[in-house]
């Protein structure tokens, strides 16, 4: 079987799911619940046959391969296709992708039987598979910015999955602006790359090669990759995004969604390696929340939220790892790390009932943390520095503050000024 016939077989059974859960909400059907389960089963385990068939057909190939469709649609000269490129990096990502979905599918049967929504919930997942594929499988710019959205919007849809929790919209709307301000730094650079280049794929972004770019462009990528991941200054959402369920918390902000932005970055590297100034930045922005997530994380009272910003640590030391130039490292650490997070996220939920059914715990044994950062400080500073760590260093509320709210605010006028514009045109309809 030919290596591009694959890819498509890949990318359309990714779409199948997304296809007939899609259609099926949209038409208001209610699928049996036991259809539905099997249906995401069968699904997962469809992508591990073809990311094992993806990995099998490129090994022959020494060099990245292209898989281009027909022209889909042409804009004054200017047409536009499909690309997906498989290389190191994209069969890699794949076959993550293949280890971490079908565990967690598995452990979202049980967790959702009968729950009110569950129909919902495995849209979204589909859909974020499916995203997943066209950022890991992406060719060019534009599809990447596609399945890069996707993520996003699902990602935020269930934050806020349990609808009737007004914080759970509330933390999804934190999410969604974070979100949005960086997608602008991925927008900007995309339109860059389409009119310095002849054509938008990643062909000529080879890992050997160091492209003239300016710092502009480079900072743009940079500033895209900060809210996926949840680096400074965008790290305020990642600990309100618990509020979904376990498993979508393992799936987005343990395993493969957090990634996205080292994923970006190696993706284009040959844009900002050649800016020493970018790749300072960006080992201080990781060395920074690598030190802000492990002091706030240790005030966490919950498991989850004490994850949340463990993970976020691990990715600043990834970013590290980027501006040093340890591509080849920084790419086995998302793996690792990867994995990791999806054992502890999923057993978070059950990790009071591990400690009683421990027979080397007891009543008698008192639990200790084994590191001592504190010890590291004066001791004048242990105390307002774990004042400020129980408040976040401030950031939440200077995020929401500056960021947040004029966002939110923008948008209720424009809400407004929609009503008073269109005001006349509803009157005039009204019986």
């Amino acid at each position: 079987m030919s290596l591009s016939l694959v890819v498509w077989v890949t990318v359309g059974w990714a779409m199948a799911g997304v296809l007939v859960l899609g259609l099926a909400n949209l038409l208001g059907l209610p699928l049996s619940e036991k259809f539905v389960q099997r249906g995401a089963i069968v699904h997962s385990l469809g992508l591990v046959v073809s990311a094992v068939a993806v990995l099998v057909s490129w090994l022959p190939h020494p060099v990245p391969v292209l898989v281009s469709s027909s022209p889909l649609f042409e804009v004054h000269g200017a047409h536009w296709q499909a690309d997906f490129m498989i290389d190191r990096l994209s069969v890699t990502c794949l076959v993550l992708l293949a280890m971490v979905y079908p565990p967690i599918v598995r452990f979202s049967v049980p967790s959702f039987h009968r729950e009110p929504g569950a129909q919902r919930f495995w849209f979204l997942v589909s859909l974020f598979a499916f995203g997943l594929v066209m950022v890991m499988l992406s060719g060019n710019i534009d599809v990447f910015f596609l399945g890069w959205e996707v993520v996003g919007v699902t990602s935020v849809m269930l934050i806020a999955f349990f609808r009737r929790n007004l914080r759970s919209a509330h933390n999804s709307i934190r999410a969604l602006v974070a979100y949005r301000l960086c997608d602008l730094g991925v927008l900007g650079a995309a339109v860059w790359m389409h009119h310095t280049f002849p054509t938008s794929d990643f062909t000529h972004l080879r890992e050997d090669s160091v492209l003239p770019t300016s710092s502009l462009v480079a900072g743009a990528l940079l500033f895209g990759s900060l809210a996926k991941s949840a680096q400074l200054p965008m790290s305020a959402w990642l600990h309100r995004a618990m509020e979904g369920p376990a498993s979508s918390s393992a799936i987005f902000y343990g395993a493969l969604s957090v990634h996205l932005g080292p994923i970006l970055l190696l993706r284009t590297a040959p844009l900002w390696l050649p800016h020493e100034g970018i790749r300072v930045a960006m080992g201080l922005i990781g060395l920074s929340t690598a030190v802000y997530a492990t002091l706030v994380g240790r005030t966490r009272p919950d498991a989850k939220t004490a994850l949340a910003y463990a993970t976020m640590a691990m990715l600043g030391t990834i970013f590290i790892e980027l501006a040093l130039g340890l591509h080849t490292l920084a790419l086995v650490h998302v793996v690792a790390h990867a994995g990791l997070r999806t054992w502890q996220f999923l057993r978070s939920s059950s990790l009071i009932q591990d400690f009683q059914e421990n027979p080397t715990v007891g009543a008698e044994v008192l639990l200790r943390r084994r590191s001592r950062w504190e010890d590291l400080f004066p001791a004048s500073w242990r105390r307002p520095l774990y004042q400020a760590a129980l408040r976040q260093f401030w950031l939440d509320e200077a995020q929401w503050r500056f960021a947040g709210r004029p966002v939110v605010a923008l948008f209720e006028g424009l809400a407004r000024l929609e009503a008073w514009v269109l005001g006349p045109f509803h009157e005039e309809g009204e019986p």
